[in-house]
């Protein structure tokens, strides 16, 4: 009896979250589609009152360069409806919690394991490869896409700050620390597999998935401002900065580079790894979590809807990129 009111229990928890997660996902679009659409709107008219006819190329140009401001306005009303809904408490408070102080030598650990993530996805990333080429198609156009494009000042902004700080807010505050009571490892690990999901891009998945875990383990050993810095070096200076500077260097050296940099990092992440095995088992048995927290997450229908639609997404975008192609 007791087992089936905290699966309900759990239940209900878990769909709050992933319901809150799909209206958010759904604010971002409409927001972003909105400020496009009144963005042609101004500018058709402009140019009929001027008696002029409407310049397409100029137009899409335009919603191109502004399309970050749609973002901005997504964050401010998400979060908006996120203060009136979890209280000042819950958003200044416990989002913002603190654990024990960050120490160089593990803020440099775990930037190591953080980078080493880029080594792993690329591993995936040719097997996928390898899969698609098999069929006669190629993962490159979804990579670059994947990527997305920070060309524009308003998405270089979104981006570069934007995105680490309201994505870090959303998962890694909302969902993670609404999870953490009935369970501190599920919740790291479902707020990771949500944020993966999230991207609905094939490559992205993993990435985001396998980061989420170092920035969940970060948000509640340590603080979630130290994920948001991490989130923040990784858009601004690994998949920006770094690529943009290497596109100056002969191709060998450029992309050299930064694979250098990846694999340097990659071996310390594993040398940390090996050393403090014990240390990391230790961890993994002090945290006992709820044993209904899985079954009562994946039976949650807002995290079946959750899942649904992301899944559906990714699908349309994979088949459409080959359909283009």
């Amino acid at each position: 009896m007791y087992e089936q009111f905290r699966l309900k229990e759990l239940r209900h928890a878990y769909s709050v979250q992933s319901w809150a997660l799909l209206i958010y996902y759904g604010i971002m679009n409409v927001a972003v589609l909105a400020l496009m659409v009144v963005d042609a709107f101004a500018q058709s008219f402009s140019a009929l009152a001027a008696g002029l006819e409407p310049d397409i190329e100029k137009i899409t140009a335009s919603i191109i360069s502004t399309g970050g401001w749609g973002y901005f306005l997504a964050i401010a009303i998400g979060f908006f409806i996120l203060l009136l809904w979890k209280k000042p408490k819950f958003c200044f408070g416990t989002v913002w919690q603190k654990g024990k102080p960050m120490r160089v030598g593990s803020f440099f650990a775990i930037f190591a394991i953080f980078i080493s993530v880029q080594l792993i996805v690329q591993l995936i990333t040719m097997l996928l490869e390898v899969i698609f080429n098999h069929f006669g198609l190629s993962l490159m156009e979804l990579m670059e896409s994947a990527g997305g494009s920070t060309d524009s000042f308003s998405m270089f902004l979104y981006v570069g700050l934007g995105a680490p700080i309201s994505e870090e807010i959303l998962f890694r505050g909302l969902l993670l620390r609404s999870m953490e009571p009935y369970g501190k490892k599920f919740a790291i690990f479902a707020s990771a597999l949500l944020f993966g999901l999230y991207h609905c891009n094939i490559i992205q998945i993993p990435f985001a998935f396998c980061v989420g875990l170092v920035l969940g383990y970060m948000t509640v050993e340590y603080n979630i401002g130290w994920a948001i810095v991490l989130h923040m070096f990784n858009n601004l200076i690994l998949s920006d900065t770094m690529t943009r500077l290497s596109s100056y260097l002969p191709a060998p050296w450029g992309n050299g580079l930064i694979w250098a940099f990846i694999i340097i990092c990659s071996i310390a992440a594993l040398v940390v790894l090996l050393v403090n095995i014990r240390k990391i088992k230790l961890w993994l048995r002090r945290y006992q979590d709820d044993p209904l927290c899985a079954k009562a997450f994946w039976s949650a229908p807002g995290t079946i809807t959750l899942v649904a639609v992301l899944g559906v997404l990714t699908v349309f975008t994979m088949v459409s990129l080959v359909i283009a192609a």
